[in-house]
């Protein structure tokens, strides 16, 4: 019988086969953590990704540690990409294959990506638009623009008619 085999009759039951030794756990939520990848912390850690699996089916403790080494991971990313988009990062400048200096280099693309999923509404692929007709915000700016015309014209007249009199 195979390792994923045993693993998914495992999970069928609710009930992990293998426990997981202290140490190896440790090291699996401390990778888990600093890389956001399950696969390589279970790697790192020695373990079989399936039992990993089964056992935060089955134990919720070990699913909330889990969930708790994605979140600091997520927060890590979130911070290493607000410091390059933001603080920005030296970049090394060459001259005839020598290093000769650097220069900061501010990661605009990042800042846009980050700005969109910040502000959807704002920096999002499209704005909502009503679902049928012309957008409301159209026709209320050509309703303004038509106001202002006939403002301008008439104040048009009315200056024709106070230097005909």
């Amino acid at each position: 019988m195979t390792t994923t085999r045993t693993s998914a009759r495992a999970r069928v039951r609710g009930r992990p086969r293998a426990l997981i030794p202290p140490r190896q756990a440790a090291e699996f939520f401390r990778v888990l953590a600093a890389s956001g990848s399950a696969s390589l912390a279970a790697k790192r850690a020695g373990l079989c990704r399936a039992t990993l699996y089964a056992h935060r089916a089955a134990n919720p403790a070990f699913a909330k540690r889990w969930a708790d080494a994605l979140g600091l991971g997520r927060e890590k990313l979130r911070d290493e990409a607000f410091r390059r988009a933001v603080v920005g990062m030296k970049k090394p400048v060459f001259h005839a294959g020598q290093q000769v200096g650097k220069v900061k280099y501010y990661d605009n693309r990042l800042l846009w990506l980050m700005l969109r999923a910040q502000e959807p509404e704002t920096y999002g692929e499209r704005r909502p638009q009503p679902a049928s007709g012309t957008p409301v915000d159209l026709a209320r700016r050509l309703e303004e623009a038509d106001a202002r015309v006939a403002r301008y014209e008439a104040g048009l007249r009315e200056a024709a008619k106070q230097k005909n009199s």
